[in-house]
């Protein structure tokens, strides 16, 4: 193989991976999102199954808003770069975090209401 022909074939996986940017943001947002539904899960599923998940959501979330902001960073001015998956990881993620938060919050408050 000829210094040419590693140059084109570095340079093509070096293009596919640009094109990929983002993607372990949108996975990871997308694991937090699906994480919050588990404790919604059929009764026969079993427990640990149905709540443990519950506290990787926030850590997942927060991965995920890193990693899309980290990649928008690294797309920022080239040209082949599509920053919609690490677009989509971060609004994944901010989501998972919040609504996960406002829950927390809302069952705080909740339980103050009803030991008052």
């Amino acid at each position: 193989m000829s210094s040419v022909e590693q140059t084109v074939g570095s340079s093509e996986q070096l293009r596919v991976r640009q094109r990929q940017r983002g993607t372990t943001s949108f996975v990871l947002g997308a694991a937090a999102v699906a994480m919050m539904v588990c404790p919604f899960l059929p009764a026969w599923v079993p427990p640990w199954f149905r709540f443990f998940p519950v506290y990787f959501i926030v850590p997942a979330g927060i991965g995920a808003v890193a990693c899309g902001l980290a990649a928008l960073r690294r797309a920022r001015g080239q040209q082949e770069a599509i920053p919609s998956r690490a677009r989509a990881g971060v609004a994944l993620g901010t989501t998972a975090v919040v609504l996960s938060l406002a829950v927390i919050v809302w069952a705080i408050w909740a339980l103050n209401q009803a030991y008052q």
